[in-house]
Protein backbone atom coordinates (compact mmCIF):
# COMPACT_ATOMS: atom_id res chain seq x y z
CA UNK A 1 0.00 0.00 0.00
CA UNK A 2 1.39 3.45 -0.92
CA UNK A 3 1.61 6.75 1.32
CA UNK A 4 -0.37 9.61 0.33
CA UNK A 5 2.24 12.08 -1.31
CA UNK A 6 2.34 15.07 0.59
CA UNK A 7 1.75 16.97 -2.03
CA UNK A 8 -0.95 15.04 -3.84
CA UNK A 9 -1.35 12.24 -5.46
CA UNK A 10 2.04 9.78 -6.18
CA UNK A 11 4.21 10.58 -9.57
CA UNK A 12 3.06 7.62 -11.98
CA UNK A 13 5.38 5.38 -12.60
CA UNK A 14 8.26 5.61 -15.65
CA UNK A 15 9.26 2.53 -18.01
CA UNK A 16 13.26 3.24 -18.89
CA UNK A 17 14.08 1.13 -22.23
CA UNK A 18 17.30 1.14 -23.83
CA UNK A 19 17.98 2.91 -27.08
CA UNK A 20 19.47 -0.54 -28.53
CA UNK A 21 16.30 -2.39 -29.78
CA UNK A 22 18.53 -5.08 -30.68
CA UNK A 23 20.82 -5.37 -27.62
CA UNK A 24 20.51 -9.15 -26.58
CA UNK A 25 17.86 -9.75 -23.27
CA UNK A 26 20.58 -11.65 -20.46
CA UNK A 27 19.67 -15.29 -20.28
CA UNK A 28 18.86 -15.26 -24.37
CA UNK A 29 21.35 -18.21 -26.18
CA UNK A 30 21.58 -17.89 -29.73
CA UNK A 31 23.13 -20.99 -31.98
CA UNK A 32 26.51 -19.96 -32.74
CA UNK A 33 25.40 -20.80 -36.89
CA UNK A 34 23.50 -17.36 -35.74
CA UNK A 35 26.28 -15.53 -34.29
CA UNK A 36 28.58 -16.44 -37.38
CA UNK A 37 26.13 -15.00 -39.90
CA UNK A 38 25.34 -11.96 -38.27
CA UNK A 39 28.84 -11.55 -37.72
CA UNK A 40 28.97 -10.54 -34.20
CA UNK A 41 32.41 -10.47 -31.68
CA UNK A 42 31.51 -13.89 -31.41
CA UNK A 43 30.91 -15.42 -34.82
CA UNK A 44 34.31 -13.64 -35.33
CA UNK A 45 36.04 -15.39 -32.41
CA UNK A 46 34.64 -19.19 -34.07
CA UNK A 47 36.10 -18.04 -37.75
CA UNK A 48 39.42 -17.45 -36.00
CA UNK A 49 39.57 -20.53 -34.49
CA UNK A 50 38.82 -22.25 -37.42
CA UNK A 51 40.90 -20.53 -39.74
CA UNK A 52 43.97 -21.05 -36.84
CA UNK A 53 43.32 -24.69 -36.67
CA UNK A 54 43.58 -24.41 -40.72
CA UNK A 55 46.79 -23.22 -40.48
CA UNK A 56 48.41 -24.87 -37.80
CA UNK A 57 47.36 -27.96 -40.06
CA UNK A 58 48.75 -26.12 -43.18
CA UNK A 59 52.16 -25.34 -41.39
CA UNK A 60 52.72 -28.74 -39.66
CA UNK A 61 52.39 -30.56 -42.67
CA UNK A 62 54.77 -28.31 -45.10
CA UNK A 63 57.09 -28.32 -42.40
CA UNK A 64 57.13 -32.07 -42.14
CA UNK A 65 57.61 -32.05 -46.38
CA UNK A 66 59.99 -29.34 -46.04
CA UNK A 67 61.84 -31.14 -43.60
CA UNK A 68 61.81 -34.40 -45.83
CA UNK A 69 62.52 -32.54 -49.38
CA UNK A 70 65.17 -30.65 -48.01
CA UNK A 71 66.87 -33.39 -45.76
CA UNK A 72 67.66 -35.81 -48.17
CA UNK A 73 69.73 -33.93 -50.62
CA UNK A 74 71.23 -32.11 -47.66
CA UNK A 75 72.18 -35.46 -46.36
CA UNK A 76 73.71 -36.90 -49.13
CA UNK A 77 75.84 -33.53 -49.72
CA UNK A 78 76.88 -33.97 -45.73
CA UNK A 79 77.47 -37.32 -45.66
CA UNK A 80 79.48 -38.51 -48.91
CA UNK A 81 79.47 -42.23 -48.56
CA UNK A 82 75.50 -42.13 -49.04
CA UNK A 83 76.20 -40.72 -52.60
CA UNK A 84 78.26 -44.16 -53.34
CA UNK A 85 75.38 -46.53 -52.77
CA UNK A 86 73.56 -48.42 -55.46
CA UNK A 87 70.31 -49.55 -55.35
CA UNK A 88 70.74 -51.74 -58.57
CA UNK A 89 72.29 -49.67 -61.35
CA UNK A 90 70.65 -46.64 -59.73
CA UNK A 91 72.41 -44.38 -57.33
CA UNK A 92 70.45 -43.86 -53.97
CA UNK A 93 70.32 -40.23 -53.96
CA UNK A 94 68.88 -40.27 -57.63
CA UNK A 95 66.29 -43.74 -56.06
CA UNK A 96 65.43 -41.12 -52.82
CA UNK A 97 65.13 -37.77 -54.55
CA UNK A 98 63.42 -38.87 -57.75
CA UNK A 99 61.22 -41.74 -56.78
CA UNK A 100 60.99 -42.15 -52.69
CA UNK A 101 59.55 -39.06 -52.37
CA UNK A 102 56.28 -39.31 -54.03
CA UNK A 103 54.79 -41.53 -51.71
CA UNK A 104 56.24 -39.34 -48.78
CA UNK A 105 54.07 -36.65 -50.26
CA UNK A 106 51.14 -38.51 -51.06
CA UNK A 107 50.90 -39.59 -47.49
CA UNK A 108 51.50 -36.00 -46.25
CA UNK A 109 48.61 -35.00 -48.44
CA UNK A 110 45.98 -38.17 -47.33
CA UNK A 111 47.12 -36.83 -43.64
CA UNK A 112 46.08 -33.33 -44.69
CA UNK A 113 42.74 -33.88 -46.46
CA UNK A 114 42.22 -36.49 -43.62
CA UNK A 115 42.85 -33.71 -40.61
CA UNK A 116 41.19 -31.07 -42.71
CA UNK A 117 38.15 -32.61 -42.96
CA UNK A 118 38.00 -33.76 -39.10
CA UNK A 119 38.40 -29.92 -38.44
CA UNK A 120 35.59 -28.76 -40.39
CA UNK A 121 33.22 -31.64 -39.54
CA UNK A 122 33.94 -30.25 -35.54
CA UNK A 123 33.17 -26.77 -36.72
CA UNK A 124 29.68 -27.79 -38.32
CA UNK A 125 29.21 -29.73 -35.24
CA UNK A 126 29.65 -27.22 -33.20
CA UNK A 127 27.69 -24.59 -35.46
CA UNK A 128 24.63 -26.96 -35.41
CA UNK A 129 24.61 -27.66 -39.03
CA UNK A 130 24.76 -31.67 -39.20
Amino acid sequence: MSTPHPTGPPPRRVRITSPRREARRPGVRRPPAQELEEQTGLGEVYLSALLKAQLRLSLAILLGIAVVVLGLPTLFVLVPATRDIHVGPVPLPWLAVGVLIYPIVFVAARIYVYQAERIEREFSDLMGQR
